[in-house]
């Protein structure tokens, strides 16, 4: 049996142990039990919120997982980062097989997590810096690039790659820094890449500024010959306290292989935001995005609610970045399909995100759809190669026929 205190930042900067999460030894076949508590003196607190707004309710009571495989409940487990960031925690305290679960992997995590939440084992987690400064990103990718081919060897290499990179989601070589303006992350290229993905992801996030989707900011790093992406991270508040983070795929309990919609998450946000007309509007012009540019790993990972002074709200945009596997068909099915829609598809949509007047969905998509059009002298001021922004175009130019009016 495992058991976990659960502590909570809130974004004025005040921290707060929440509850408490105990895990059952698996059993023969390797499924776990798991529970969750709120602790009496969080639910009296003025400033509490439920950690998750469908499924963990301000309550007393026990609050099963029901998820055998990691025995905890989403919310917690999105706390951890994907296979990257879990890979680098294996390896820095070289855990065998079946000392990889989800619970075992939290206690090690501690605060190093991104979003609010932080847990130990007993007691109140150190209070360290998250991530390394920006003067140690060279190493940093080099110490990413030996990772990935499987050179990594000493001790203190895999240190100062955990401390910066055991974090982060996704399955690219990421490190999370900081500069006195800020912190980031930063993505690195992989020694795989067929393309320029930093600049590429670089290019379509500024593309979508310009189309008016609410982004994560983002800038190029000069790094030796190459570069990396910075990310500046949106689960930090203004007040030096943290933003809490709910996926979608946890909100929808959408475990496993999933058939979701861009509706559900439509659902989930009129549901709990603060402000759902707003988010609702921010939502029907990423999707509009995703499928002109092709960015068709539209999971439910990639979307995020966050909790910040406000309240509940839907996170800036991120990831942004043209199927470079070319995966026509897209995660997230849009009316009732997952495959390429046209443009009578995307406004029939438009009624399932409070957009009700016809005119206005088509405002907003021959708006991106200009811009997407444009895709070629933004790929060149951010320096996608040639051969890059050939490839990827071809895959944009059917997709704004498809879409045109």
């Amino acid at each position: 049996m495992i058991k976990l205190q659960v502590w909570l930042t809130f974004p004025s900067n005040e921290v707060c142990k929440a509850g408490e999460l105990v895990v059952d030894d698996p059993d023969f076949r390797g499924a776990l039990e798991g529970r969750f508590r709120y602790l009496p003196e969080y639910l009296e607190h003025p400033q509490a919120f439920p950690l998750d707004p469908l499924h963990l309710p301000l309550s007393l009571e026990n609050f099963d997982a029901d998820r055998p495989h990691a025995g905890v409940h989403g919310v917690f487990e999105d706390s951890l980062p994907d296979s990257w960031g879990r890979r680098i925690l294996v390896r820095r305290y070289k855990l065998a097989r079946n000392d990889q679960r989800v619970p075992r992997l939290l206690s090690l995590i501690a605060n190093q997590g991104l979003g609010a939440l932080s847990y130990a084992v007993k007691g109140r987690p150190n209070e360290k810096t998250v991530g390394v400064s920006i003067q140690h990103i060279q190493e940093l990718a080099l110490l990413a690039e030996k990772f990935e081919q499987g050179d990594i060897g000493e001790d203190d290499e895999v240190s100062l790659l955990f401390q910066a990179g055991s974090s982060p989601g996704g399955a690219r070589p990421k490190a999370l820094v900081f500069d006195e303006n800020g912190s980031y992350l930063a993505k690195f290229a992989n020694p795989g890449d067929q393309f320029d993905v930093v600049r590429l992801e670089a290019a379509v996030m500024e593309m979508a500024r310009q189309a008016g989707i609410e982004t994560a900011e983002t800038s190029l790093f000069p790094m030796g010959s190459g570069q990396c992406l910075l990310v500046k991270r949106f689960d930090l508040s203004s007040a030096g306290g943290r933003n809490h983070m709910v996926s979608m795929q946890t909100l929808l309990k959408a475990d496993g292989y999933y058939n979701a919609s861009y509706r559900d998450l439509a659902a989930v946000i009129r549901h709990i935001s603060a402000d759902p007309g707003h988010d609702l509007r921010r939502l029907y012009k990423q999707m509009i995005f995703n499928v002109m540019i092709g960015n068709t790993d539209d999971h439910l990972k990639n979307f995020v609610m966050l909790y910040d002074e406000t309240g509940w709200r839907l996170s800036p945009a991120f990831d942004l970045l043209p199927n470079i596997g070319f995966n026509r068909e897209h995660v997230l099915r849009i009316g009732h399909d997952t495959i390429l829609p046209d443009l009578e598809t995307l406004l029939a949509e438009a009624k399932h995100f409070g957009i009700k007047r016809q005119q206005q969905a088509m405002n907003l998509a021959e708006g991106i759809h200009s811009i997407v059009s444009d895709w070629r002298s933004v790929f060149s001021a951010f320096d996608v190669p040639d051969k890059d922004a050939d490839r990827i175009g071809m895959d944009i130019l059917k997709r704004l026929k498809k879409t045109a009016d």
